[in-house]
């Protein structure tokens, strides 16, 4: 499997993700949002997570990974994508 996933310096968007040449979308994995929004200002995050789903066979077949592939996905997804509070938008 070939992945390419760049974020941006703001981190709460993907510039670059690719998995074995095929654009991808975060939301064929998950979901991304503030799961503590009255933790912030307007216009801040509480804490941005990525949250990950169980693979579908549709996913699967569109990017031509497994489920070993999809979980490494879903983990770099995590890690890039989770970065608790945020005030970049102000």
């Amino acid at each position: 499997m070939k992945l390419v996933l760049d974020v941006y310096n703001a981190i709460c968007d993907i510039e670059i993700f690719e998995i074995n040449g095929i654009k991808a979308t975060y939301k064929d994995f998950g979901s991304m949002y503030d799961a503590a929004p009255d933790q912030s200002k307007p216009c801040h995050c509480g804490n941005m997570i990525f949250e990950s789903r169980i693979p579908s066979q549709q996913v699967l077949q569109k990017y031509g990974i497994n489920v070993s592939e999809y979980a490494y996905i879903c983990q770099q997804l995590q890690e890039q994508l989770s970065f608790g509070l945020c005030r970049l938008c102000s």
